[in-house]
């Protein structure tokens, strides 16, 4: 393809948007390319060649790219995916010639590699930019701090934003210094903002920008300071005060709160909301009553209050309990029929019996105690049958994704000293393995679109009056660091 545009095909004049998923011939851009839900055929090889194939692709490159790219006269759009297997060289001759394009309104660069050099935007006064989406690593001591200043600040038409970016524990940049670029009398248009590890100082200014926003994604790490001087608590407070009502919502447990619950119940129109309750061991973390109130405004009040505007709806928690899906919350679910996408998590239940042990440990015979299974089995074909069948009645529903804590060492309460108790653990029953026993007891119906399930990294599809099992790869791109048990929750 880059040798046709390179030799001025006439489609090259039409180009608008481009997105390069890889720059080399060993590069998997599977991660990035699907961070988000969705419903997407999974393709991911890693393609071997010789040294001697990588020097020949590399000169082909270096000869066919920077052509390529300069026949792109109308570009408007630039996506890249990149990882250590890319050369940075050949990312900087698509930044330069890109930003050469008076056209050009949206750049994303999805990395996890090197980031790229972007003082070109700078230097070449790009000033028509909408959107601006990075996944780098941005904290109070990187050097792209002050070049992301200038070029937000140069760029008053931005109405997306996303820095999906990561940072040094407790040296997290302020999200307003990368605004202090703007004139006093220009306030950004933002639509779409995305926050992966920035501290927020919740104020006047701040609220001028987001006049306009509908689309609000946190990470972690992002964390909101209040000006004191309003009396104002929190963000959710904050943006009911200044009657700021998002159309989209996806945070992690850290800004779950009851004034996010009032704020949600302040108004109408939610489509989108997604709780990301980071895994965490089970024996360490026993719900309060805090949150068990907390799951219970969401599943009596809220998604009743969005149920005719809400069409993608992810609920997942580090406890099952008190956020799961259960037989009595299926009727309230079932109230949204504008669901496209759906994930729960089913709860595993306690443990049903504790025995104790004898094991030889360095020469002495000990007594340790071991959990039973944290399984319910019964209670989990139950409830999983009641959750497909209620998929199953909702006209649009295109993807039902099911989440359940692993069944590990450590969620047991083991710390894996002895080899009997990782023995012990093997012979668990697979913790899935009840979810698709209930799955088997309903017949899929006719519909517009055949309903996918995701459990774990199997996918199930409608076929012939039965559910065909295939195995989907990985369901969700998330943080490598997350733990294993996380990684599992999730899907990966």
């Amino acid at each position: 393809m880059l040798q046709a545009l390179a030799s001025a095909h006439a489609a090259a004049t039409h180009v608008r948007h481009l997105k390069i998923l890889s720059l080399s011939d060993q590069c998997t851009v599977y991660a990035k390319e699907y961070a988000d839900f969705d419903l997407k055929p999974r393709q991911e090889c890693l393609t071997l060649i010789s040294f001697s194939e990588i020097a020949m692709f590399e000169r082909a490159l270096q000869t066919a790219l920077p052509l390529a790219i300069a026949a792109l006269t109308s570009l408007n759009s630039l996506t890249i995916f990149t990882c250590g297997h890319d050369p940075r060289w050949a990312v900087n001759v698509l930044i330069n010639f890109a930003v050469s394009h008076t056209r050009l309104e949206k750049f994303s660069h999805f990395t996890s590699a090197e980031q790229a050099d972007l003082r070109p935007f700078i230097t070449r006064a790009v000033m028509n930019l909408r959107k601006l989406s990075l996944s780098y690593w941005i904290d109070r001591h990187s050097p792209l701090v002050p070049i992301l200043v200038q070029i937000i600040g140069k760029n008053p038409a931005l109405s997306c934003l996303e820095l999906d970016n990561g940072a040094n524990d407790k040296s997290n940049e302020s999200f307003n210094t990368l605004l202090s670029g703007i004139s006093d009398d220009v306030s950004l248009p933002l639509s779409r903002l995305v926050l992966g590890s920035f501290d927020v100082t919740v104020d006047d200014r701040l609220m001028d920008h987001f006049r306009s926003l509908t689309e609000l994604r946190l990470g972690e790490a992002t964390s909101f300071v209040i000006n004191d001087r309003k009396h104002i608590p929190d963000i959710w407070t904050a943006l009911q005060v200044n009657s700021i009502y998002l159309k989209s919502i996806s945070i992690p447990s850290s800004h779950v709160s009851f004034q996010l619950m009032e704020y949600l119940n302040s108004y109408c129109g939610l489509e989108e909301l997604e709780l990301q309750h980071f895994s965490r061991p089970i024996q360490n973390h026993t719900a309060s009553q805090y949150e068990i109130e907390l799951a219970e405004t969401l599943f009596s009040s809220v998604i009743p209050k969005h149920s005719g505007s809400l069409n993608t709806l992810m609920i997942f928690s580090h406890l099952e309990c008190p956020w799961q899906f259960s037989v009595t919350r299926s009727t309230v679910l079932a109230q949204c029929h504008s669901l496209i996408k759906l994930g729960v998590c089913m709860e595993r239940g306690s443990s049903e019996r504790r025995t104790r042990r004898k094991m030889t440990y360095c020469g002495a015979e000990i007594t340790v105690p071991i959990p039973g299974p944290a399984m319910n089995t019964h209670n989990v074909v139950r409830d999983m049958e009641s959750l497909v069948r209620m998929a199953e009645s909702l006209p649009s529903l295109e993807g039902l994704w099911i989440s359940m804590e692993a069944i590990t060492l450590e969620s047991m309460g083991l710390d894996g000293s002895h080899p009997e108790e990782v023995e012990y653990i093997n012979d668990l029953p697979d913790h899935y393995a009840a979810l698709r026993y209930g799955l088997e007891k309903v017949t899929p119906g006719e519909r517009e679109h055949p309903l996918k399930i995701f459990v774990g990294a199997q996918v199930y599809v409608a076929q012939d009056d039965a559910w065909i099992r295939r195995f989907n790869g990985l369901s969700r791109g998330r943080d490598v660091s997350y733990s294993d048990s996380a990684a599992i929750s999730w899907g990966f």
